[in-house]
């Protein structure tokens, strides 16, 4: 069965969005001109579209203003991008080419939480910040939202929703939600604040086993990678568990650099475009040693964390435990528009780990198959207090309980990270080796 394309962004609301969410993206890219003479010999239906445009700014009577010349184009635009019927291929106009900046380094004015998206459906809350505007009015996961400041964004893609989400610091956004066990929808209003996204925590477990988690692969997490290990191995780190779980992906980039730290071959991922030519990315940073090594990965492990758990497993450089990944196996490429300083994000290429398998649609499957109930995975919450963290794992029960029952959650509940458990117990036996 073909699965289900969702669009995860960790907002501001988002990709923090873009995909912001979930996308494996090439920084930028350059429109080749190459083939000007294809483009005089569609002269005619360039000229259609101007004469659509004139028409409706002279003629369109309507119950709100006519759209400004400027906004007909970018629709015009937009909607060649939309007839890809790619969840992965969209327009940026100027703004969001700055948004998606901001997301990249992490930082942007939003409402703080991580939603999934899809076009005729509700967003979906997956994690609300501890301390963000969206956890201050008692947005939980699992809550739907189905309105915002009035307007129905079931029709809307997840991008078009983060829109809406985002504005300026200090403005106000009110939503609609449904929560299961509540009859009626509700409505809170939310005050955008600057969100600063911390993408790599770091910690020294029992028995100097060293972890490392991933929020996502924004800007510069290579290098902060990198930092987290190095300061673990100079604390007499004797093994690694890396934590990809729940990270939508990111940064090409980001992901060879990653890769670069763990293995000692130099393929880590190829390309290839819609011609078939191929394209080979290669070892970047330095290779920290033969550490042993535990990936922890679920089924929201998606793009550019799949390109670090397809070398590692290639390689066989780690041990993979947890849930099957994504499979999101293609790359977008930002591609500015100098004229008018906008761009287009496109799908162009599919990637193939270094042993030539294309994950798209099918996954990475784990060396060691754990399930679990993913709202315990609790990540992103080291720079909190703890009586932070003890409040979200209370609001976690609580949730856990109105979906599975009393008895169930209690299981469930008790068992805790019963993949970072294992992950931990399969480390003792390689350090013991």
């Amino acid at each position: 069965m073909k699965k289900n394309k969702i669009l995860k962004v960790i907002f501001g609301v988002a990709l923090v969005s873009l995909p912001l969410a979930a996308a494996t993206a090439i920084k930028t890219g350059q429109i080749d001109r190459s083939n000007d003479a294809s483009i005089a010999k569609d002269q005619t239906e360039l000229n259609r579209i101007v004469d659509v445009i004139n028409i409706v700014e002279k003629r369109f009577v309507g119950k709100e203003a006519t759209p400004s010349k400027k906004d007909l184009y970018e629709g015009a635009v937009a909607g060649i991008i939309g007839k890809l019927n790619d969840p992965y291929s969209e327009y940026l106009s100027s703004d969001d080419l700055k948004d998606f900046s901001e997301d990249m380094d992490g930082e942007y004015v939003g409402v703080g939480m991580t939603i999934s998206k899809k076009k005729g459906e509700a967003l979906e809350v997956l994690d609300p910040f501890i301390g963000s505007p969206a956890e201050k009015v008692g947005i939980k996961p699992k809550d739907k939202i189905t309105k915002v400041d009035g307007k129905d964004i079931l029709p809307l893609t997840a991008n078009e929703t983060v829109k809406l989400l985002k504005g300026k610091e200090n403005s106000k956004v009110e939503v609609e939600v449904t929560r299961a066990g509540k009859k009626e929808p509700f409505k809170v209003t939310m005050t955008r604040s600057k969100i600063k996204l911390e993408m790599v925590e770091s910690k020294m477990l029992e028995n100097k086993i060293g972890y490392v988690s991933l929020i996502r692969f924004g800007n510069n997490v290579g290098h902060e990678v990198e930092k987290a290990i190095k300061n673990l191995q100079s604390q007499g780190m004797k093994g690694l568990i890396f934590d990809l779980r729940s990270n939508p992906g990111g940064s090409l980039t980001e992901a060879q650099d990653i890769s670069s730290l763990f293995v000692k071959e130099n393929l880590i991922v190829y390309l290839k475009d819609k011609n078939g030519s191929q394209k080979n990315y290669n070892r970047t940073l330095n290779y920290l040693g033969d550490f042993p090594l535990i990936v922890l990965t679920n089924k929201n492990s998606a793009s550019a964390s799949e390109i670090v758990t397809g070398a590692l497993k290639d390689y066989k450089r780690a041990t993979i435990i947890g849930d099957k990944t994504f499979g999101k196996g293609i790359v977008q490429q930002v591609i500015p528009l100098p004229a008018t300083n906008d761009a287009i994000k496109l799908t162009i290429a599919q990637y193939f780990t270094p042993k030539g398998n294309y994950i798209h649609e099918k996954g990475i499957e784990p060396d060691i198959k754990i399930e679990m109930e993913e709202l315990l995975t609790l990540k992103g919450y080291t720079n909190e207090s703890d009586q932070a963290k003890k409040n979200r794992e209370k609001e976690i029960e609580e949730i856990i309980k109105k979906d599975k029952g009393d008895a169930e959650a209690k299981k469930i509940i008790s068992a805790g990270d019963v993949q970072l458990k294992r992950a931990i117990e399969e480390m003792n036996k390689k350090i013991k080796k």
